[in-house]
């Protein structure tokens, strides 16, 4: 496998709560976007103690978090979803109990990202002389998985 452009990398969501099966959600393309970053971060408990060997700290890790950052530029364009996703973030419905639930699927050349997050943040810019964008943030809301291509 050799390198690869962030334009390939295809994002989804399906509007679901954490405990709906992966199997049954359909998923919509996120579409016309620039930047697409998955981050995955482990907390760490300490462990070293008088007899750590040689003076040297220890540790394990205790939760995962995984968190989703993307922006594109703004289309109305119903085969977009833009507005679908915005409109959840927004004003989320009682399918997700009133909260900006949704499940992510990002796939690029080197596997495939899917879980439940909860969207934290949903930003429209409408500079003067220049496109309009949009940007979001997402943060895990249970098991997120990798597979690998």
């Amino acid at each position: 496998m050799g390198a690869f452009v962030g334009r390939d990398t295809i994002v989804e969501f399906a509007i679901a709560a954490e405990d709906a099966s992966v199997g049954g959600l359909t998923f919509s393309t996120l579409g016309m976007m620039r930047g697409k970053s998955m981050k995955t971060s482990w907390e760490t408990a300490d462990t070293t103690a008088d007899d750590s060997p040689g003076f040297t700290k220890t540790s394990l890790v205790t939760f995962k978090s995984v968190e989703f950052s993307g922006d594109g530029v703004s289309y109305t364009d119903t085969l977009h979803n833009q507005q679908t996703m915005k409109a959840h973030v927004i004003s989320p419905g009682a399918g997700t109990g009133n909260q900006p639930k949704v499940w992510l699927r990002m796939t690029d050349a080197t596997g495939v990202y899917v879980g439940p997050f909860i969207v934290t943040e949903w930003s429209d810019d409408r500079p003067y002389a220049d496109t309009c964008t949009w940007s979001m943030s997402a943060m895990s809301n249970g098991a997120v998985t990798f597979t690998a291509a």
